[in-house]
């Protein structure tokens, strides 16, 4: 397998040697960088605004509005209720996550709009008819936040392309008590998710259409109203490595086939106390062997099962 380079502007850098390792580098709030347009929000500005350190914006968007391509936004702690949409290349920073909150001004909107070369750290966003909502073929940064309490998914992946300068990275973060899916990938895409907690969704945990690339690790999933990962083999690339699933109301992790190829490896997972079936396999009739599915599903000898409720691994199941 080869994973990309991840970039992250403030906190992360990912290199690929022969299999991914992870560096997180810590920087104070409010750090200055000569390659940076930098603007600052504090939700008890008053007077005078300019967006400077001295005279921040009371408003995220008034400073969405003046940045341009590149700008980093520093924001105070505090509660924002606000819809952004981030133009190409805008970051933003919150002081820390428990307490920089953006919640949806507008309900029926997603709460924030990422555009590419876009990225959020240490923010909890909630309240939009979904958290976050990923344009197609763009490429994000999504860092130490919390997605929570959003109307249907926590964060929506549009479909797009799997090439590296689109892909999607999710990493520290916390998913949880969204009305629909923590993760839905819509469609073609790349996405990696690493180091994450996902749990009491009201559907999946996570939701990956077919033709799906991603690199799925050290996560833990749980207590979600469906499967903990959702995932389709046909035409799709998943490597998971560390993960555990634990007490799902339906699979810790359901994979369905609909006869095209494809390939999910399993590396090191715990399956535990899940409602049906630590793994649960579903194709439609004669879509594909049981040779096939050895081949396009595979799981190391570290995979550790118990108390899933109807066993460890299904036979093949009839898909609807």
């Amino acid at each position: 397998m080869s994973m990309p380079v991840i970039k992250g502007s403030k906190q992360v850098k990912i290199y690929a040697i022969s299999a991914i390792f992870v560096a997180f580098m810590a920087v104070p709030f409010f750090a200055f960088s000569s390659r940076h347009g930098e603007l600052f929000v504090n939700t008890k500005a008053s007077g005078f605004q300019d967006g400077s350190r001295e005279h921040p914006f009371e408003k995220i968007g008034s400073a969405v509005d003046k940045a341009n391509s590149n700008t980093e936004i520093h924001i105070a702690k505090g509660e924002y209720e606000e819809n952004l949409t981030l133009k190409k290349g805008i970051k933003l920073f919150g002081e820390d996550a428990d307490n920089t909150i953006i919640k949806a001004k507008k309900d029926k909107w997603a709460t924030i709009f990422m555009k590419d070369n876009s990225e959020i750290d240490d923010l909890t966003i909630k309240g939009g008819k979904s958290g976050v909502f990923i344009e197609s073929h763009a490429q994000v940064d999504i860092i130490s936040c919390v997605v929570k309490y959003n109307n249907g998914d926590g964060i929506i992946i549009e479909g797009g392309d799997t090439k590296k300068a689109n892909q999607v990275y999710i990493g520290k973060s916390e998913i949880r008590n969204n009305d629909r899916a923590g993760i839905f990938v819509s469609g073609q895409r790349r996405v990696v998710v690493m180091d994450s907690d996902i749990f009491d969704n009201g559907t999946d945990g996570v939701d990956m259409a077919r033709g799906t690339a991603s690199y799925f690790a050290g996560n833990s999933v749980k207590n979600n109203g469906g499967s903990g990962l959702r995932a389709v083999i046909d035409d799709s690339d998943i490597w998971t490595k560390n993960n555990s699933f634990r007490e799902n109301g339906r699979e810790g992790m359901e994979v369905a086939s609909f006869g095209g190829a494809g390939r999910i490896n399993v590396a090191k997972a715990k399956f535990v106390s899940n409602g049906r079936y630590g793994v649960a396999r579903l194709q439609k009739a004669g879509a594909i062997s049981s040779a096939a599915w050895d081949k396009y599903l595979t799981f190391d000898q570290n995979a550790y099962f118990a108390s899933n409720g109807l066993g460890n691994i299904s036979r093949i199941l009839r898909a609807n």
